[in-house]
């Protein structure tokens, strides 16, 4: 693998707190980085979408922007509402508002509207990976932010993604205490249909963009074998995809599971997916 460093030696312009949104009363906001010139030209833009089980995390939870924007990506790091706070479709309808902003944004900070992709891991893989094969879903755009603007992303990379729920069994879809209900605030024979609603193999089509799947072998918490199922859906439909197995990896990439928060290696997407972006979305 390799290790996800910064070139320091590049200047780079950090955009903290900024609203691309606004849900149940409260602004969304995001955090973007970017190459200084790029408000000079247009630039391809990256959505990191951060994990949490779709119950906890923040924007903050990022440590790829600033190593994209090095390399020439306009890279922003999204809130949404978390499962506490609203059920799903909510968390779906944030994401797509925050690739409607940058479109509706594109001259202002010179981004190019026609390249941008969504990266994210765990449950931001998730969200991604719908986000990726539901642009423009008028069932699931939602009305928070940048009407009038497209949902379409170019690229996708995903670590470790949940991509069909109702396969996941009755161990986790009728269990009360599980994020994957807290999700969607009822268990599978409440929310069967949102469930397939949400998830992104029930959507996948030839128009789907390219995808880039890295997804540990002994995942216990979400099993390898969802990533599996994207990625055939994918290819049957004729569309770009690659999976990566981590050969040994748990859920936190190591060979563990719950290791120290500093041992977890989800840094390693980084490097392994910028050539991906690069070739997708770079001219």
């Amino acid at each position: 693998m390799v290790a996800l460093t910064i070139d320091a030696s590049i200047p780079l312009t950090h955009l903290s707190g900024i609203q691309y949104g606004n849900a149940d009363g409260r602004p969304l906001l995001l955090d973007a980085v970017s190459p200084r010139e790029a408000f000079t030209g247009a630039q391809p833009a990256v959505v990191w979408v951060h994990g949490g089980g779709w119950y906890e995390g923040t924007r903050e939870d990022d440590w790829f922007c600033p190593y994209l924007a090095t390399h020439g990506f306009f890279a922003v790091s999204i809130d949404y509402r978390l499962s506490g706070e609203a059920p799903f479709p909510a968390q779906i309808h944030d994401v797509k508002a925050a690739i409607r902003w940058l479109g509706a944004n594109a001259e202002r900070y010179g981004i190019d509207a026609g390249r941008i992709g969504i990266w994210g891991d765990s449950a931001g893989a998730h969200l991604a990976a719908l986000a990726g094969v539901t642009g423009d879903l008028p069932e699931l755009e939602g009305d928070v932010g940048s009407p009038g603007y497209s949902s379409r992303v170019q690229a996708v990379a995903l670590c470790s993604p949940g991509t069909d729920f109702l396969s996941l069994g009755p161990d986790v879809l009728a269990n009360p205490d599980h994020p994957v209900v807290w999700l969607f605030g009822g268990t599978v024979e409440e929310k069967a249909d949102l469930m397939r609603l949400a998830s992104p193999v029930a959507h996948v089509t030839g128009a789907a963009p390219p995808f880039f799947i890295v997804h540990g072998t002994q995942d216990e918490t979400v099993p390898f074998a969802q990533a599996e199922l994207l990625y055939r859906a994918l290819v049957a439909a004729g569309c770009q995809a690659e999976l990566v197995p981590l050969e040994g990896r748990t859920h936190s990439w190591t060979a563990q599971i719950d290791p120290p928060a500093d041992l977890w290696r989800y840094w390693e997407l980084a490097p392994m997916a910028l050539p991906f972006f690069k070739r997708h979305l770079c001219r």
